[in-house]
């Protein structure tokens, strides 16, 4: 493998404004009133038979400008903008929603196999090299890379967070060991899990300092204490759950993803209990983030479909992304509650207008039908 280490120049490629895929709301034909009577009983009748929103209007797709990129790990910075690796062409990228523009940097190693990204606080971007062994930064200001080697050689770092103090934190999946960057000072720290050959993958970071974890081999959730430098292991509720990703939702409740069971999983630190939660339709859960109100988001990545979980409700909405070969991997959840997404399988950044998907004045969760605005009166007139 060629490698180029150290600081040097980003190689910026503008691709100006993409065009964006629309997919318009369905409308009904005019039609006599008596015909629409009956096509809105027929949508009442729907929505206790399905559990999915056809959401193909609120979605936007923008293909990325290299080809077969295969976009993965997404993020959104403070300014809204997005930021994603491409893993096949070697590449970080951001996307400016307010220009529909793309703006991709060539990563300075090469075959890095860069697999998550993170933003911090100040707008610098973080990622992984996975092959490469080491962490990368990435200033958007000046256009520089700088490379941090992991000191272990084949560590295979493959998921990273940011702690409240700005430092890096990331799982080396093969060595079995999870490591901390310091941000202002360049050094890594390494800490061995207490479980050997345990397969630490997802990692995330509370309010309170911890770092949580999950040890995909070992089916276990662990969480480390910076100030003490101690582990502690919780085995996972079901057998070989083959989770992977993990997010921390605003009242420090940590939720993991069971894939083999098709589930999320919530765990209170408090209590220490697990609860889970079956996805409706039995979808596997791949990328999750928690959103501000408290929602839990997740892509299914196998069927086509975005996910979100109101914990309070134990309600499940899905929204079909209506696309073939759509392969959504991760997703973030900006300022403005729009939902970002990678979809992998025909190479798209996607987004997902949450309001507009949802209209105010009825349960939009179970309705699978669009109606336009004279259609909802009439509707809300015979179900008030």
């Amino acid at each position: 493998m060629s490698k180029r280490s150290g600081v040097r120049e980003g190689m910026e490629t503008e691709k100006g404004r993409i065009g964006e895929n629309y997919f318009p709301i369905p409308r009904f034909p005019d039609s006599p009133i008596r015909f629409l009577f009956l096509l809105l009983l027929a949508a009442y009748c729907l929505l206790f038979t399905m559990p999915a929103i056809a959401a193909e209007s609120a979605i936007k797709l923008y293909p990325t400008p290299s080809e077969r990129s295969l976009p993965i790990a997404i993020s959104v910075d403070a300014k809204g903008q997005i930021w994603f690796v491409e893993l096949n062409v070697n590449k970080i990228a951001m996307f400016q929603p307010a220009t529909s523009a793309f703006f991709e940097y060539d990563i300075p190693t090469t075959r890095s196999i860069p697999t998550d990204i993170v933003v911090d606080a100040n707008g610098i971007v973080w990622f992984t090299e996975q092959d490469a062994n080491q962490i990368g930064r990435f200033d958007p200001r000046t256009k520089t890379f700088k490379e941090y080697e992991i000191p272990t050689h084949n560590s295979q770092p493959i998921r990273l967070t940011l702690d409240r103090g700005g430092n890096v934190w990331f799982t080396e999946f093969a060595e079995n060991k999870i490591g901390r960057l310091n941000a202002k000072k360049g050094d890594i720290a390494e800490y061995t899990i207490p479980t050997p050959l345990s397969q630490p993958i997802g990692i995330a970071a509370d309010a309170k300092g911890r770092i949580w974890f999950i040890e995909a081999q070992a089916n276990k959730l662990a969480v480390f204490y910076p100030a003490t430098k101690k582990f502690k292991e919780y085995p996972m509720p079901g057998s070989f759950s083959v989770s992977n990703e993990i997010a921390v939702d605003r009242n420090g409740n940590v939720w993991f993803s069971e894939r083999k069971d098709r589930r999320l999983v919530r765990f209170n630190p408090a209590t220490e209990k697990f609860k889970r939660f079956d996805i409706p339709g039995r979808g596997v859960p791949e990328g999750i983030t928690a959103d501000k109100k408290g929602n839990i988001w997740y892509c299914d990545k196998k069927g086509g479909k975005l996910g979100r979980l109101n914990p309070s409700q134990g309600v499940f909405v899905e929204f079909d992304i209506a696309l073939n070969n759509g392969q959504p991997f991760d997703i973030a959840v900006d300022s403005d509650s729009n939902v970002w997404f990678s979809e992998t399988g025909t190479n798209n950044i996607g987004r997902l207008d949450i309001d507009y998907a949802t209209a105010k004045n009825y349960d939009a969760p179970d309705l699978s039908v669009k109606l336009d605005a004279s259609q909802k009166k009439i509707f809300e007139k015979i179900n008030p």
